[in-house]
């Protein structure tokens, strides 16, 4: 489940979004104490004050410095030595013309290590490492979604994807599974690791190329399968990344020219991934990502919120919105995404849910018609969208349940 705070939150507080979040634990850090309560506003004497707690939802010995790729590496040199960090490695990011150093901190918080470098330093930037972290989960559902309802089946006689390179940043795939065809290129920025570690991206792959008539959306088309998400230790059920990796999978999805771009993971709002993200989406990659699974009353889950990315959220069979997934006015369409028939790890198959498999199956739809016409705009999925919900765009689902029939003749 993702939480985003906005701002430092009491004890009280931290104890209701701990019974909210169980099934991904949080680590806080004390930054201070409150002393607001009506007892400390009669006397002092009897003023309780209330420990102030701040999420660490970063990478706590690691933060990142950018800089402009025309600067010279001294600039950054500089600051390493003067805040005592370890720079780990470095990266260029040409498609905005940033250098990114990942750095150790050695023991000192990012947070505060980044507040400091942003007020006293001009030559460099300096962010936290922020976590993001996939968006499906096993079971809910008898997997017996009928593709024909966004009719997918149909296209599907018409063209498989052919001639479209479509790249997932996810965690590691089964790319051996009996029901994945040769043509997939996978590039590992983590170890591959065990079954677990690989179910997510091979759930959302298989969505996109299965061969499985029930599973696979655009079986045809070229994979990039970019590994940046793997098991979180203290969650084993939960797959993580982080902004530095994220950067890096995104920078090299737009050198192996991808025309699609899957992103089945939600975090917060990140200035160096949102700008790549943006860079992604000006080189004319259409870039599809999850709404979230943080409930109703979560915030904007990030890249989906950022301008121009298309958001999908998650509908069943019943064409009703999935209780878990997030809701906002950044949700562009809706598609199956609970009680999904997918692909696993060892030639495997199980039912899954959540807002990534409605990401994939938007992304499986555009590269077919990408693969009929290659000039497609996809924002005409939102005008030849089936309205779910309230009449027109609404927070739940969006314009409404994707039509890929419809889109396939829009103009």
């Amino acid at each position: 489940m993702l939480i985003t705070l906005l701002r430092p939150f009491p004890l009280s507080a931290l104890i209701t979004l701990s019974l909210l979040t169980a099934c991904s634990p949080a680590e806080y850090k004390v930054i201070g104490k409150a002393s607001d309560s009506p007892a400390c506003h009669l006397s002092s004497s009897i003023c309780v004050e209330t420990p102030i707690f701040r999420r660490v939802d970063y990478e706590k010995n690691e933060m990142l410095i950018t800089y402009d790729s025309q600067k010279p590496a001294e600039v950054a040199d500089a600051v390493l030595k003067k805040y005592k960090l370890r720079a780990k490695r470095s990266d260029n990011l040409d498609s905005i013309k940033t250098t990114l150093i990942t750095a150790a901190t050695n023991g000192q918080d990012p947070y505060d290590l980044v507040k400091s470098i942003k007020a006293k330093e001009t030559d460099v930037d300096a962010n936290t490492s922020n976590f993001y972290t996939t968006a499906s989960m096993t079971g809910g559902g008898s997997g017996a979604y009928p593709l024909g309802l966004t009719g997918a089946d149909t296209i599907r006689q018409r063209t498989t994807g052919q001639g479209v390179i479509v790249g997932m940043i996810d965690t590691p795939i089964d790319i051996n599974h009996d029901s994945f065809r040769s043509d997939i290129r996978r590039i590992d920025l983590i170890p591959q690791g065990d079954e677990r570690n690989r179910l997510h991206g091979t759930e959302v792959a298989g969505v996109i190329i299965s061969q499985n008539k029930r599973i696979g959306i655009a079986p045809d088309t070229r994979l990039v399968a970019i590994s940046a998400f793997s098991t979180n230790p203290a969650n084993p059920d939960e797959r993580r990344s982080n902004s530095a990796l994220v950067a890096r999978a995104l920078e090299q999805a737009m050198r192996e020219g991808v025309q699609v771009l899957n992103l089945s993971f939600a975090g917060n709002a990140d200035p160096v991934v949102d700008k790549l993200v943006q860079a992604a989406i000006q080189k004319g990659i259409v870039v599809v990502a999850s709404a979230g699974n943080g409930g109703p009353g979560a915030q904007p889950a990030y890249p989906a919120a950022l301008p121009g990315v298309i958001a999908v959220t998650a509908v069943d069979k019943n064409q009703s919105v999935f209780s878990r997934a997030n809701r906002g006015d950044y949700i562009d369409l809706s598609a199956p995404g609970v009680g999904i028939l997918t692909t696993t790890p060892r030639s495997a198959f199980q039912v899954s849910s959540g807002t990534s498999l409605a990401t994939a199956h938007v992304t499986g739809a555009i590269a077919l018609l990408k693969s009929l016409n290659p000039q497609f705009n996809a924002e005409a999925l939102k005008q030849t969208a089936t309205d779910l919900g309230l009449p027109g765009p609404d927070h739940d689902y969006g314009y409404g349940l994707i039509n890929v029939e419809r889109a396939v003749t829009a103009r």
